[in-house]
């Protein structure tokens, strides 16, 4: 079988200061692309600067030392290339397409955006008032207001996860210029960086386009980039947060999860894609949804990182079944930790991941963020021809076990979010 990636047909390099750079060659057609990876996320932030990372991430196009925001977009335009970064709250993140005849061109513009960013005053206050607005926005929907509380209660104050990597309209309203200016210098640097280039183009050309424009980037060194552990809650937590003239309500519920290089993540990866996700959401979707008709809408999510998240379940409902639904999935967490799964579900659900994958790198973006991804959890270049074995190997047993381990109803922090109910 050949697989899109293997450690024959992608070349990695590392430069001296500290930045990773993956090619992998595509001359299939005449395109590039570059996905990125800095460590400047969230997690440098404080519960008082919320939104640091994002409001930086975002301002990075809004001029640069070459560059105006509106001469920017004229660029993309005029060449029809692209070009973005944002930031979360492990990692700031980057990418660009170009065709193959304006890839350096594309390289200029990231060099000076990922590097030389100047911030200016009237267009950082004009992202401000977007930014606010859209948590203005974000407060109204019961979704939102859900997951973010969700968090808030979850994980300790201080910590990473606590906090919402959108900030809040107080602490953005508080972001000032030299704030984000502050921690573009000390946290957008080469140490850990990932650049990585798919498509049409050799790939020691590629490694040395990257080395003429960022190979004398210098930055801060030896920040750590990890995210502590966190004391989940001991006992299960239920906040209801009354939203007025809301018809939904939303729920979350979740507890304590796994980092990704776990050694239970595929068995736990399977079992939720299997609880909550696989066909029209899974176990969950069959009998909360379809069967018992509580809710519009349910799903579970694993949310594993370079920190261990918590494994999560949404659902949006008629407020008059909120806690009707809350019981129907508390039981069917009990069923999943008592029985497991089923031999047919989990073939289903192997047969799933292997074919999925395969989607995922048919195109240049997909290899190139996944790539991205396997240098960033440290998986190895041969992650994926080892992929196929890492989920067929995982067994009733260990799924059983892992369950067992980590879907802790009585710890379980519970949240609902839409009209008072009695």
């Amino acid at each position: 079988m050949t697989h899109p990636i293997t450690p024959e047909n992608v070349t990695r390099a590392e430069l001296s200061n500290g930045i990773t750079v993956l090619v992998k060659e595509n001359h299939t057609n005449a395109s590039i692309s570059l996905r990125g990876r800095l460590r400047a996320g969230g997690m440098y932030e404080t519960d008082a600067t919320a939104g640091l990372a994002s409001f930086t991430g975002s301002a990075l196009q809004r001029g640069t030392k070459k560059y105006t925001f509106q001469k920017l977009n004229d660029l993309y335009d005029s060449a029809g290339m692209s070009f973005g970064a944002s930031a979360g709250t492990e990692t700031a993140t980057f990418g660009g397409k170009a065709l193959t005849e304006d890839f350096e061109a594309l390289l200029g513009i990231a060099e000076q955006v990922l590097l030389h960013p100047t911030f200016p005053a009237a267009e950082i206050e004009k992202l401000r008032g977007q930014i606010v607005t859209g948590l203005r926005e974000a407060q109204d929907d019961t979704r939102y207001v859900a997951w973010t509380k969700f968090e808030e209660l979850a994980f300790p104050p201080g910590h990473p996860y606590h906090r919402s990597s959108d900030g809040t309209e107080a602490t953005v309203k508080k972001l000032t210029r030299a704030k984000l200016a502050d921690f573009h210098a000390k946290y957008f640097r080469p140490e850990g960086a990932i650049f990585v280039i798919v498509g049409d183009i050799e790939a020691q050309k590629a490694i040395d386009l990257i080395a003429k424009h960022f190979g004398g980037w210098k930055g801060k060194k030896n920040v750590p980039f990890v995210i502590p552990d966190a004391p989940f809650a001991t006992r299960a937590v239920r906040h209801d947060a009354p939203m007025e003239g809301k018809i939904q309500a939303d729920v979350v519920m979740g507890y304590p999860g796994i980092k990704r290089n776990d050694r239970d993540f595929y068995a736990l990866r399977t079992a939720d894609l299997i609880f909550g996700q696989l066909g029209l959401s899974g176990r969950l979707g069959e009998t909360v949804r379809d069967k018992m008709g509580l809710c519009y809408d349910v799903y579970s999510t694993l949310n594993a990182g370079i920190g261990a998240g918590a494994w999560m379940i949404g659902t949006g409902v008629n407020p008059r079944n909120v806690d009707l639904a809350i019981e129907a999935i508390g039981d069917e967490i009990r069923r999943l930790r008592a029985e497991g799964v089923t031999a047919d579900e989990l073939a289903h659900a192997q047969d799933f991941l292997t074919g999925s994958l395969a989607l995922r790198l048919e195109t240049n973006d997909g290899v190139a963020t996944t790539l991205a991804d396997m240098e960033l959890y440290g998986l190895g270049m041969d992650y994926i021809v080892r992929y196929e074995e890492l989920f067929r190997s995982v067994t009733r047993e260990q799924i059983l076990e892992a369950v067992g381990k980590y879907a802790r109803l009585e710890d379980a922090v519970i949240v609902t979010a839409g009209p008072a109910h009695s």
